[in-house]
């Protein structure tokens, strides 16, 4: 087990919804003397297979109630995990809590959204925990999902009638497309620029303006694993 493996079945016990969740959390127990973005990049650093330094990551050891050094090596994060009942030996495997299996062909279609101006977008229709269909992509994320996106605005990036596949609790990197839900409901998709320790810079999927966007006033941001075309739709 991986540090980074760890983390992931920490998040997933403590019923957080992602690892931005998680950032955000550390920061308010803190009363903010931690900002996010810190603890964004430290999570990041981890889930890649880095480690990151041992005073970056004892804000998210002391949030578990863990010691740093938990997470600096393979043998010491398999050993926090077994105490804390995380690991699960099977005949075949050992499965860690927060690793999902994977998925082939059977990414779940969870509603359709009327994409806007300045890639806000709005979903008129939403199935939770069922949907209309799937669509034939491989991913690794057993909580991914997609949205049917209508409309011309996100064009050439995100055309009319196609999918974007999303993954919750993956890892961002700058450069990739994320999908944004705001405090305040709205919710967009955008190209993730930079993080910083209270704001993240972003740009229109089409190449159009930046923008500038406080992470307080952001509820979650997850990562978009893919554009796929209608031809990938399937009814099971």
């Amino acid at each position: 087990m991986t540090p980074g493996d760890l983390l992931q079945a920490l998040i997933k016990k403590s019923g957080l919804p992602s690892a931005n969740a998680l950032a955000k959390a550390i920061s308010d127990s803190t009363g903010g003397a931690v900002g996010p973005g810190g603890v964004q990049s430290a999570i990041s650093r981890m889930q890649k297979g880095n480690i990151p330094k041992t005073e970056t990551l004892k804000p998210i050891a002391n949030y578990f109630g863990l010691d740093a050094a938990a997470f600096q090596t393979d043998e010491a994060a398999l050993k926090c995990a077994t105490e804390l009942g995380l690991v699960k030996q099977q005949a075949d495997e050992t499965e860690y809590a927060g690793r999902p299996r994977r998925q082939r062909g059977m990414v779940p279609i969870v509603g359709t959204a009327k994409m806007g101006p300045e890639g806000f977008y709005e979903e008129f229709s939403s199935i939770p925990g069922a949907g209309d269909g799937v669509v034939d992509y491989y991913s690794d994320n057993a909580n991914a999902y997609g949205l049917r996106m209508r409309g011309m605005s996100m064009f050439p990036a995100i055309r009319d009638g196609w999918y974007v596949i999303v993954e919750p609790n993956d890892s961002v990197a700058e450069g990739e497309y994320i999908l944004i839900k705001m405090r305040n409901g709205s919710k967009m998709v955008k190209e993730l620029l930079f993080r910083r320790s209270d704001s993240i810079e972003v740009m229109s999927v089409n190449g159009g303006e930046r923008m500038t966007i406080d992470l307080r006033d952001i509820e979650d941001y997850q990562p978009i694993g893919a554009v796929v075309p209608p031809s990938r739709w399937r009814m099971p």
